[in-house]
């Protein structure tokens, strides 16, 4: 945790500064295409429907670096606190 925490909050300073204000969700399909109708189908066929339209959708809708920014502040507060006590 004390390793991933800062590695994604790097992650997410590249994204900034090399995307901007781009959704997450604009990102990926420019990764890959098809990855979007897969997790939306994985999702709501496997999952919970409203999984999708209630978290993972705001989630893509986001600016890229916010996702690894929360996740990388989470795991690297964590890491901290499991050092200390």
């Amino acid at each position: 945790m004390r390793l991933i925490g800062p590695v994604l909050l790097a992650l997410a300073a590249g994204l900034y500064l090399g995307f901007g204000s781009d959704p997450l969700g604009a990102l990926l399909f420019r990764l890959d295409p098809g990855l979007l109708n897969l997790l939306q189908a994985v999702t709501q066929r496997y999952l919970l429907p409203m999984l999708w339209d209630d978290v993972l959708l705001p989630v893509l809708e986001a600016p890229a670096w916010i996702a690894p920014a929360v996740l990388g502040g989470v795991l690297t507060l964590l890491g901290w606190m499991r050092a200390r006590g």
